[in-house]
This record gives structure tokens, sequence and C-alpha cells, in this order.
């Protein structure tokens, strides 16, 4: 098998696992387990399977004087993580998934307001359709949604956006599946600790919820990731970024199977604007600037 076809391969298998993470949380949500406990079995399993996962390939770990910016970046993503999963709690899981995947146009946002990016005429086309493709998702047929969870999601994006402009640097020479564990490794300690200082982080002690816990710290977290990271080894940030972008089609597809949602007319029409920009994101010639290098990474978000 071609490297590149393989390549593409793990990175679908990546864009499976977060494609599917909403609706294992929808039915783990639906199954008694409550938020905080599903985020803090999720990111200690994940991480756990991750370092396991470097130790037993013998890969190389950050050197200690780079560990605080990675704790601080898991601590970021300790936000994003939790305004996302109290979001989707509210929302139909189609509905927070598009508005979540408006990140990169957010990301390319605040590149310009935080380190002066220049916005290129690309660049405002794809923030004009992001933005009126998730006014139209979330403004039309707007079944079983709330403006709080509406907010929610929308906030999660902000965190995920700040999360991958500081990426850039925090990330820059280290070895990325280690890296990515250390803060992975915080974002499970933040959590854990929020959610034992709320009630403790127990979960219903059945079949069903354990099953959908293990699927979501093995399918949904450690596996995409890593496939991920290898499939950019592969064939590299530009080709794994572009392929990156069936997600969100994966969660459309499950959770009309699954989950029996149905977008309206004007919904589907507010995802295919949301696609159309960040497509023309991903298909902008790749620079040095830290967005691009910052999104490329992140399509491996945890």
């Amino acid at each position: 098998m071609r490297k590149i076809t393989r390549g593409l391969l793990v990175v679908f298998l990546a864009s499976l696992g977060y494609g599917a993470l909403p609706i294992f949380a929808k039915l783990a949500l639906a199954e008694g387990v409550e938020v905080l406990p599903l985020l803090a079995w999720r990111f200690l399993l994940g991480s756990g399977l991750l370092w396991i996962f470097v130790v037993a390939t013998g890969r190389p770990r950050p050197p200690r004087g780079r560990w605080t910016g990675l704790v601080l970046l898991g601590l970021l993503y300790a936000f994003n993580a939790a305004c996302y999963m109290l979001g989707l709690d509210r929302l139909p899981a189609s509905v927070a998934t598009l508005v979540l995947f408006s990140y990169p146009a957010m990301t390319v946002l605040l590149a310009r307001l935080w380190v002066g990016e220049r916005l290129t005429a690309r660049r405002i086309a794809a923030l004009a359709l992001t933005t009126a493709g998730c006014a139209l998702t979330v403004g039309t047929g707007f079944g079983g949604g709330d403006p709080l969870g509406v907010g929610l999601v929308v906030l999660a994006v902000v965190f995920l956006a700040l999360w991958i402009v500081r990426s850039h640097g925090v990330f820059a020479g280290l070895p990325p599946i280690s890296a990515t564990a250390t803060a992975l490794t915080s974002t499970a300690i933040a959590i854990s600790v929020a959610g034992l200082a709320t009630g403790g982080i127990g979960v219903p002690l059945a079949p069903a919820p354990l099953l959908l816990l293990g699927a979501i710290g093995l399918f949904s977290t450690a596996v995409p990731i890593t496939a991920f990271l290898i499939g950019i080894q592969w064939i590299g940030p530009g080709r794994a970024a572009t392929a990156a972008t069936m997600e969100p089609a994966v969660t459309l597809a499950l959770a009309a199977a699954v989950l029996g949602d149905r977008l309206s007319p004007g919904q589907w029409l507010g995802a295919a604007l949301i696609l159309a920009g960040v497509l023309s994101l991903r298909l902008e010639p790749r620079s040095d600037t830290p967005s691009d290098i910052a999104l490329d990474i992140a399509d491996g978000h945890p």
C-alpha cells in the first residue's frame, strides 16, 4: 500500500473517532453520566493510553523546561472541553458539531487580533461564510436547542481558537505525541479536581456507560490523536488537514442514524456555508504564519 494511501486511511480513522465523540457523549449522558465525570474519565483514559503508547514505542518526551507551557495549554483545553460538553448536553449533536467546526475561522480572526496576521480576501470570505453558516445553523429549525447551549459552544470555539494560536509556540520542536499526552494529563487533572469539588467523578457501574466511556477514551481520544499525528508524518500537514474536514460529515451521518437528528433545509444550507468557509482556508496556499502551522497541529485536536 502506498504511503499516501496509508496516510489518508489513518486520517480517516482519526476523523471517524472525533466524529463519533458527540454521539458517544450523548449516549453516555443519556445513561446518567454527568458532564464533569464524563470529561474526567475521557482525559484520564485518553492521556493514560497515550503515555502507554509513548513508553511502548520508546518515543522521546518533552524536556522539563517545556512542561509549563504544555500544562497551561492543558488547562485552556479543559475550559474548551467543558464548555463544549455542557453545550452539547443542551443541543442536538449535529448543531453543536457544526458550530464547533467554525473554529478555523475564529482562529484566523484571533491570529489577526493577537499576533497581527494579515487578513487576506480569502480569509475575510471564509469568516463571512462561517459566520453566516453558524447563524443559519442555530437560527433555522432550531429543534431541541437553546440560546445557552449555543453560547456555551461558541465559548468553546473561542477557547479552542486561543488554544490553537498558543500551541504554535508551545509545540514548536517538541515530539508531538508525548507533548500532547503531557497537555492532556494537565487537562485530566484539572477536570478531575473540578469534578471532585462538585460532587465527585463517579459514574453508573453498568455495562452501557462503562463501555461508552471506554469508547470515548480509546476510540475518540487516544486513537484519533495518534492516528492524525502519524498521518501528518506520512502525507504532510496540508493534505492531512484537508482530509480531516470529513469529521463533521461523520458526525452528521452518525447523529442521523443513531440519535435521529434531522437538520432543516436552512440548517443544511448553514452546514454547507460552514464547510465552504473551512475548506477555503484549508485550500489556501500554506505559509509559516502561526495560524497556518497551528491549525495543522490542531486538526489532531484532543
